[in-house]
């Protein structure tokens, strides 16, 4: 294995220091390269330390270096291979077990390697997270049962809150429980689903996973992203339909705005879509999970449907594409005042005001397998989109 030549520079001004590829000797000068000041760098030793010495030879196993500059937190490398993509997961897998963590970038037109410290994780309560999801059960019993159960078709209360209780947490539990397999799957450590009670018209915010360590492939962030809608998806359909069977048209409570799916369910159900419904409570459960599914894949920031977009295009780009939605839906909201447009489209500029860092290879692309879940969650959010009702 061929030995790079190291040396190590120090600012004559500002006292920078840091290790870089280089031939020049002990005593001469790198004019104007300090990055901190700009001044003169001084060669003041020819010896990596050894922590250096051993990053380089586990990442010239895998790759071929042509530069790199390293400081006490970050290596950075410019770097090449055959197959970028196999040798980045061959090293990701062996820098793990010494403790460092590699990112793969493209700047200029060149690979970069970026080694850092791993993080640590630690680990979480699970009985956090099975308290509340008790407590998420009994908020959305409550809800059904104060709240509104009054609207619906079961006139036996208690039977309508654990019903609609039920229904919405299998739902929501089947979202979460997508992505858990999807980071198990991509060696992502993650947490359990914390479900979120809540003092509202449903009981609860949701639910959500913890990821507790970097994704690693753009891949990992597609099937990340489209594996909690999907599942939820498939799980509120037969739910939804269900409840459709069991409600009655034309009285009760009327929907101003309803997913696509669910209108196509309705004709199923009754040979057209009714103005109004007393509606079961396994369909309205469907009717709120359904119209949060298509929110969370909208191709904006850390939304579900933001990393799958994030997976098909650059950090650039994704931010651009997150503003425009965002300023896009405040717009919209404008002329369309029966849909809640104005809403997604201030919490997406309020939430997501940041790039979205992408996966750790940011270079690779898709497999086949990838770009077909993408097209998946793309026909689910079109199956979601809100149309005006009655």
């Amino acid at each position: 294995m061929k030995k790079l030549p190291v040396a190590k520079f120090k600012c004559l001004s500002c006292e920078y220091s840091d290790y870089r590829m280089s031939a020049l000797e002990v005593g001469e000068l790198a004019q104007n390269e300090c990055p901190k000041c700009g001044k003169d760098l001084k060669v003041v030793a020819k010896e990596p330390p050894e922590w250096l010495a051993e990053l380089l030879e586990l990442v010239t196993k895998h790759f071929d270096i042509s530069d790199f500059v390293a400081s006490k937190d970050r290596v950075e490398l410019e770097a090449t291979a055959r197959n970028p993509k196999q040798s980045f997961r061959s090293l990701l897998d062996a820098a793990k077990q010494k403790g460092y963590l590699p990112a793969m970038r493209k700047r200029e037109g060149e690979l970069r390697l970026m080694m850092m410290r791993y993080p640590r994780v630690g680990r979480g309560r699970i009985s956090i997270n099975l308290l509340l999801l008790g407590v998420t059960f009994l908020t959305t019993f409550l809800a059904g049962y104060f709240l509104i159960s009054g609207y619906f078709l079961i006139f036996d209360r208690t039977l309508y809150a654990a019903l609609f209780s039920v229904a919405i947490m299998l739902m929501l539990g089947a979202h979460e429980i997508g992505h858990k397999i999807a980071a198990w799957r991509n060696g992502v450590e993650s947490t359990l689903p914390y479900f979120i009670p809540a003092p509202t018209i449903l009981g609860t915010l949701g639910a959500v996973i913890r990821i507790k360590s970097p994704i690693p492939t753009k891949e990992a962030l597609v099937e990340m992203g489209a594996t909690g809608p999907l599942f939820g998806f498939i799980v509120a359909l037969p739910l939804t339909a269900v409840g459709l069977m069991l409600s009655k048209p034309d009285e009760g409570l009327s929907l101003l705005f309803t997913p696509a799916i669910f209108a196509m369910l309705q004709v199923l159900a009754f040979g057209y879509v009714p103005a109004a419904m007393s509606i079961n409570p396994l369909a309205f459960a469907g009717w709120v999970v359904l119209l949060v599914t298509m929110f969370n894949l909208l191709p904006a920031g850390q939304l579900d449907g933001g990393h799958v977009a994030r997976g098909l295009m650059s950090r650039e780009r994704h931010y651009e594409i997150t503003r425009m939605l965002g300023f896009s839906l405040l717009l919209f909201g404008l002329f369309f005042p029966e849909l809640p447009l104005w809403i997604f489209g201030f919490l997406i500029l309020l939430l997501f005001r940041g790039y979205h860092m992408g996966a750790l290879d940011d270079v690779s692309k898709l497999s086949k397998r990838q770009k077909w879940l993408a097209v998946a969650t793309f026909i689910v959010f079109l199956l979601c989109l809100p149309i005006p009702s009655g």
